[in-house]
């Protein structure tokens, strides 16, 4: 069904429909902050008092008498040029490695991917024992109402 005008076809509302969530993130969580903070970055403000309006003088202040100024931009431009590339790098030749066929490859795959299991692993056992052991907010909750201690993780 082909319409003209001022009519949308139900495929293009079913598409607004499921964009909009996408859409109201990206506006809320990121347009309307960069736009907040440009218009910040030409007031003084001190969070207990309204912005003042002061213009460029944060950006004339930030080039000429802040002394970290110059050590945070060779920090960013270490950061972007030589350790993202470099670990970028070294990532795809770890990669290459372990794509080869050799004989006991799919050991070193194991030994190598091993630790991401294990860490993984303990975090999530951490927090079941921080949720549901002995002295956990469920118990705390549980007791209000005359319930027995007990553990959830030890107990069978």
């Amino acid at each position: 069904m082909r319409t003209t005008g001022k009519f949308i076809e139900n495929s293009q509302v079913a598409g607004l429909v499921f964009i909009s969530p996408w859409l109201c993130g990206f506006i809320g969580f990121i347009v309307l902050p960069m736009f907040a903070s440009l218009y910040l970055s030409f007031t003084k403000y001190d969070l207990l008092s309204a912005p003042q309006w002061i213009g460029l003088s944060n950006y004339l202040r930030m080039f000429t008498d802040d002394p970290l100024f110059l050590k945070s931009l060779g920090v960013t431009v270490y950061y972007v040029f030589l350790a993202v590339p470099l670990r970028l790098l070294f990532a795809l030749l770890i990669a290459m490695l372990l794509c080869r066929k050799h004989r006991f490859i799919n050991v070193y795959r194991t030994i190598y991917y091993i630790p991401s299991l294990l860490g993984g692993s303990v975090a999530i056992s951490v927090t079941w024992r921080m949720l549901f052991g002995t002295s956990s907010p469920l118990h705390i909750i549980l007791r209000l109402f005359g319930l027995p201690r007990m553990s959830f993780v030890g107990m069978p």
